[in-house]
């Protein structure tokens, strides 16, 4: 059987741990994980951060450079080559959607193919009224500076996150048949959660998860089950949320556990309970 940790990063991501990239391995290993991999946060755009609004840490921290490409490749085909007999490491990005850059996204991944196994489509970012793209997830008071009406009518921030969703499967869709894809923590937006006290999903939002499922099945697209949010002190439940979890599993979706990892000792974290919530609904 097939225990694999499909969303993981490196110390490239410069919001996480600076430990080397071998004692990840050696702790999936360790966990009893056949498969791993590593799919650290691709280089943004140029144009998008020359455009960049929101925290200066922001914008120097949500992703490698792209300077640090080479050894990014170096670092995860030297452990493919050390660890080859004990355990499988697949090589990755995690790739942020962003309107209106997906010209250059596109050149980006055509850049990479020949080196890509896998690769997580996220969203990190959603446009504001200004038309500018805001991070969503790099703290709760960035979240209601740009998107304000997460505090008063959170189904509209909620329904923009959906449509982001949606669009960045439009755009997975023109993407080559070469690597896998898999649709990273898809309830993102409920991060702070408890911080902002924010409700279900209204009806026209689960309808619109509806439909976002139903392209994510048609597509043949993965879905990154995501435990990070476990740990969030704002937040305390996985990505997706078990509604979501089963809804998909009716359409038969393929989900990939993923720890989303920055640091060595969150490999595999709550890998039982993402176990125990897809075995059970």
């Amino acid at each position: 059987m097939i225990k694999k940790d499909g969303h993981t990063h490196t110390r490239y991501s410069h919001h996480g741990s600076d430990e080397p990239l071998e004692k990840y391995i050696e702790r999936a290993i360790a966990l009893g994980f056949t498969e791993y991999v590593v799919t650290e946060h691709a280089p943004l755009p140029t144009k998008f951060l020359d455009n960049f609004i929101g925290p200066a840490g922001a914008h120097d921290s949500s992703a490698m450079l792209s300077t640090e490409l080479a050894d990014y490749k170096s670092a995860v085909a030297r452990v493919q080559l050390k660890y080859a007999n004990q355990i499988k490491i697949k090589s990755g990005f995690e790739i942020d959607y962003l309107q209106g850059y997906e010209k250059e996204i596109v050149q980006f991944i055509m850049s990479q193919v020949d080196w890509i196994d896998e690769i997580v489509l996220s969203v990190h970012f959603l446009p504001t009224m200004d038309g500018l793209l805001a991070p969503i997830d790099y703290e709760a008071d960035t979240l209601a500076t740009y998107f304000p009406e997460i505090n008063d009518n959170p189904q509209i921030v909620f329904k923009n996150y959906f449509k982001a969703i949606q669009q960045s499967l439009n755009f997975a869709e023109t993407l080559p048949d070469a690597f896998v894809v898999r649709i990273g923590h898809i309830t993102l937006i409920r991060k702070y959660q408890k911080y902002f006290n924010l409700p279900a999903f209204d009806i026209s939002n689960q309808a619109y998860i509806n439909e976002l499922l139903l392209q994510i099945k048609q597509n043949h697209f993965q879905l990154d089950f995501n435990t990070a949010g476990i740990s969030k002190p704002y937040n305390g439940e996985a990505y997706p949320t078990p509604d979501i979890v089963e809804k998909a599993q009716r359409l038969d979706i393929e989900f990939v556990y993923g720890s989303d990892a920055h640091k060595v000792s969150a490999v595999g974290q709550f890998y039982d309970i993402a176990e125990s919530i897809v075995s059970s609904v």
